[in-house]
């Protein structure tokens, strides 16, 4: 794992780095490759529907494909992917997804992340549980890895996978820190196109994934 510091020992903890910008969604122009920023996890809850027009898939596997192309653009480890519905025979399936990917630790994510509604202070208080402030927030150094999802190996992917990418680019990656770089995505096998995701992006990753 990366090695964690406190909120407000970030300065020290990444050598001096003082420039901290950015969003819970990644800037038009990421850092340098090896430029180590102060980055923190985000926890969302996620729901994705997939609809197989060429490709259908078995649920297991169609999760766990989900899960390795997730922790490919920076996810942590222990995704919790849940199907509440899957028709192998249709080739639809919704899922609800808890993920943890990571931010840049600017003020404004730190205090989002740190926000709490009336619901959330109620539950904490009927379960005696006390909520993350600001200064409960432990940070990590991370870095931009540009991930081609027609290469990498660790992906595995191939064309018949080529509506599943597409999908995950509508509807998870604007969710996460991460930008495209390159997007040439076909799949439509009415006209004979579908081929290789040739999708390319810059995703913030935990530096040790590195």
């Amino acid at each position: 794992m990366a090695r964690a510091c406190g909120l407000y020992g970030l300065l020290v903890c990444l050598g001096g780095f003082a420039a901290l910008h950015g969003s819970t969604v990644a800037a038009t122009e990421a850092p340098a490759r090896d430029a180590r920023i102060a980055a923190v996890w985000k926890v969302q809850q996620l729901t994705f529907e997939y609809r197989g027009y060429s490709t259908l898939y078995g649920c297991r596997s169609l999760q766990q494909k989900l899960k390795v192309i997730l922790i490919g653009v920076g996810a942590r480890e222990g995704i919790d992917l849940r199907s509440y519905y899957c028709d192998e025979q249709s080739g639809i399936a919704r899922f609800q997804i808890r993920i943890e990917s990571p931010v840049i630790a600017t003020p404004e994510n730190v205090r989002a992340l740190t926000t709490h509604d009336a619901r959330q202070e109620l539950v904490a208080r009927v379960n005696g549980t006390r909520l993350d402030s600001a200064a409960d927030v432990q940070s990590f150094a991370a870095v931009w890895r540009t991930v081609s999802f027609a290469r990498d190996r660790g992906m595995r992917l191939a064309a018949g996978d080529c509506e599943l990418v597409q999908q995950i680019r509508q509807q998870i990656l604007p969710q996460l820190s991460v930008q495209i770089l390159y997007d040439n995505v076909h799949c439509s096998a009415a006209f004979g196109n579908i081929a290789p995701p040739r999708l390319t992006v810059s995703a913030l990753v935990a530096a040790n994934e590195e």
